[in-house]
């Protein structure tokens, strides 16, 4: 609790983006297994997949753009907690 207290916006963005980015890439190995042994449950533009590459284009697509939504979620949430930490009364030192 101390460090989001005291850590500037470079280091909250980064230990939000790294905890986020952890769990896509977990989850887009999870869709490689899942990419090869069925492809046609992946879509791009209303069109099932027809091979396992198609499937890995789609999966590789969908990491950039959750990155990118991540990155910009990161941001917001480091500045919510720079605003609050600004605008919340200070702890008092007895």
């Amino acid at each position: 609790m101390h460090y989001l207290k005291t850590a500037s916006f470079g280091g909250l963005f980064t230990v939000t983006f790294g905890v986020a980015a952890a769990f896509q890439i977990a989850f887009s190995i999870l869709g490689l297994l899942l990419a090869v042994l069925s492809p046609g449950l992946f879509h791009m533009n209303g069109a099932a997949a027809t091979s396992p590459m198609a499937a890995v284009g789609v999966l590789i697509f969908l990491l950039v753009v959750g990155l990118c939504m991540n990155a910009s979620m990161s941001a917001l949430g480091s500045l919510v907690v720079m605003a609050a930490r600004r605008f919340l009364p200070a702890a008092k030192t007895v």
